[in-house]
């Protein structure tokens, strides 16, 4: 693999109009690290109603023998772990047949820390940041997670403030589990509403407004400064197979534009 390739791409028509490319952030024996976008599905999963996915994608491009799909070096690629469709961040594809196994028996012995990076409003939210700890279910029919003593699973995630911006503030999650939706639907419940949530808040989205340091703006100037919501998986750390891995992806360019003027505003 001493030619991997810096980013890897799908034409336009697969994942929407416009190409995509997703940059290749490191790799090891058998696996690769990716900085996946908002809004693409990293495998198939029920809650995505038979979408386009990257791993499906990926495949198919490497039965085509693609030259950059090639290169990466997995003979079968599989999800080891990736972010929800509608959070950007770091995913890992290993090969089946070599290293899968050694990743999902990290993840699932608690071998590895995920943290997350959010802006989350500052109404309602705790001075300081805690654990959360509520068991989550899967409701499949509304393609959600709920919180539930008597059909959840054990999830925890640990929520730390950073720094502030007026009405709102960056924080941090870290889970040794994460399970689908987990930091959204603990975020909610913790009263952290995060930016462009629409499915377990309505927090609205940063705008011009937040940015200005006098606060508001001539009517009809003021605009969102992002689409997506702003949850990003920035960093892994641990062990696999009793190896030590420290894992980071940088922020998407709106989320990091938005940490910019909300700091220069501050």
């Amino acid at each position: 693999m001493s030619q991997l390739p810096s980013s890897i791409g799908f034409p336009s028509g697969v994942f929407g109009v416009a190409p995509l490319r997703l940059d290749v952030l490191t790799h090891g024996p058998g696996w690769v690290a990716l900085n996946k976008p908002v809004n693409l599905p990293s495998d198939d999963h029920p809650w995505q109603e038979n979408a386009a996915h990257l791993v499906g994608e990926l495949r198919a491009q490497l039965q085509l023998e693609k030259p950059e799909i090639v290169k990466l070096g997995l003979k079968e690629p599989a999800v080891a772990f990736g972010p929800e469709p509608q959070v950007s961040g770091l995913l890992i594809l290993a090969d089946r047949a070599s290293t899968l196994a050694a990743w999902r028996e990290a993840i699932g012995s608690f071998q590895l820390n995920f943290t997350y990076e959010f802006i989350a409003r500052t109404e309602e939210a705790p001075a300081e940041g805690g654990l959360c700890d509520l068991p989550l279910g899967m409701d499949d029919t509304r393609g959600r997670a709920f919180v539930s003593h008597r059909l959840g699973k054990q999830a925890e995630t640990t929520f730390h403030g950073g720094e502030l911006f007026n009405r709102w503030r960056r924080w941090t999650a870290t889970t040794r589990f994460p399970r689908r939706d987990q930091i959204r639907a603990h975020a909610n419940e913790c009263g952290l509403r995060i930016a462009g949530e629409l499915e377990y808040a309505r927090s609205g989205r940063v705008t011009l407004t937040d940015t200005t340091r006098r606060g508001r703006l001539n009517k009809g100037d003021d605009k969102p400064l992002h689409r997506c919501l702003l949850l990003h998986l920035g960093r892994i750390q641990g062990l696999v197979a009793g190896v030590p891995i420290d894992l980071t992806a940088p922020l998407p360019d709106d989320f990091a534009t938005v940490v910019k003027r909300l700091g220069k505003a501050a």
